[in-house]
């Protein structure tokens, strides 16, 4: 009987020998260094030879592995001619495209984008779901999910379009009253928590070299940033937010950025795929003009 191979584990291997390091794979493959190491590993388990010498800058293949990474980049590369064929016989994209994202940025930002795309491309029907639950793309069937913040490890393919700041915000008039002067002065101003900023109660604030660790005084918790604005915007309250999420607000002066020396976390936002999905020319010009368009003040 013969053996069976997940073939998928060939894009990792080609990536970590032509970028030399399991970073470099990582990056461009879109995954983490733990699922680039672990698919090296099992590839190597299925082999049952070792293709790869390891040190602590680079990794080389052994002379089993240049003759398996040549046969590997071959196979890979016959594979992606017979895909990109099958596509060139219809490029024009159509069908219909399974999205998610986050109720605040999907509706503030990626439900006018699917608005504009299916005005260039209107063979194309884009089903759009909002949630701030975590959802299995696979197990529901997306073709893509935004997500926003801090990425756990996945095989799912991830591309940053935008990077963000967290920073604190407040009314004038709660700025002048709490009398802000450096980070340790906010524990006395009540907080208002966004859900999606999971359990999180201590914050760290830095300066330079400097840095300061603040317990928040929260007052209240919501899951819907304009319920958040409001509450901050009509009582004596300050929250913080991602900074795109604030730009109005912050131009006409209705909330001000507390402490702006003071820097907190930075986070991104990011176009998410199933792994091993063979992208139809519908997703591909999605997620193209997603880059694009909502990847414009990163």
């Amino acid at each position: 009987m013969s053996t069976r191979f997940n073939l998928n584990r060939l894009a990792y291997f080609v990536a970590t020998i032509e970028e030399g390091t399991i970073t470099g794979a990582s990056d461009a493959l879109g995954v983490s260094k733990a699922v680039v190491s672990k698919q090296l590993q099992l590839l190597e388990h299925e082999v049952n030879t070792s293709l790869l010498l390891r040190n602590t800058r680079r990794l080389n293949p052994t002379e089993a592995g240049l003759s398996f990474y040549e046969d590997a980049k071959s196979a890979l590369t016959h594979a992606s001619n017979a895909f990109e064929r099958v596509q060139e016989l219809d490029k024009k994209p159509r069908g219909r495209l399974r999205v998610t994202a986050p109720v605040d940025y999907g509706v503030a930002h990626v439900a006018p984008f699917a608005a504009r795309f299916q005005s260039l491309f209107p063979d194309v029907m884009v089903d759009l779901n909002l949630s701030d639950e975590t959802i299995d793309l696979v197990q529901e069937r997306f073709d893509v999910s935004f997500r926003i913040g801090w990425l756990k490890d996945s095989s799912n393919l991830a591309r940053k379009i935008q990077g963000f700041k967290e920073i604190p915000v407040c009314t004038p008039e709660t700025l002048a009253k709490a009398q802000i002067e450096n980070p340790k002065d906010l524990a006395r101003v009540p907080f208002v928590k966004g859900q999606a900023l999971g359990p999180k109660i201590e914050w760290t604030f830095q300066k330079g070299e400097r840095t300061q660790d603040v317990s928040l005084n929260m007052m209240s918790e919501m899951n819907i940033t304009l319920a958040i604005q409001a509450f901050v915007l009509h009582g004596f309250a300050f929250t913080i937010l991602p900074d795109f999420m604030l730009q109005e607000e912050l131009d006409t002066g209705r909330l001000v950025h507390i402490l702006p020396e003071w820097a907190l976390r930075e986070g991104g936002v990011f176009t998410v795929t199933p792994p091993g999905q063979v992208r139809s020319n519908a997703l591909k010009r999605f997620l193209e003009m997603a880059r694009s368009e909502l990847g414009l003040h990163r």
